[in-house]
């Protein structure tokens, strides 16, 4: 799952862990700018609660973190 993908989900969607570890992939990769102002809220409560169940994987942790910092300031 990409970005995109994610940001046209409705409210309530599911995502399976597959495409949840696809898109913390993908996010890892993003840049603050890359992330259109409306959705910076989405992204940031999605990898808030990502990173509060543990699902993202350990060797791109640091990156969701720069971007979780980038996002909440």
């Amino acid at each position: 799952m990409k970005l995109q993908d994610f940001l046209r989900l409705g409210d309530g969607a599911h995502i399976s862990p597959d495409e949840a570890a696809a898109l913390n992939r993908d996010l890892a990769a993003r840049k603050l700018s890359d992330i259109a102002p409306g959705d910076r809220q989405n992204v940031l409560n999605y990898l808030l609660s990502a990173m509060a169940i543990d699902s993202v994987e350990y060797d791109i942790r640091e990156k969701i973190d720069a971007l979780i910092m980038d996002l909440q300031n």
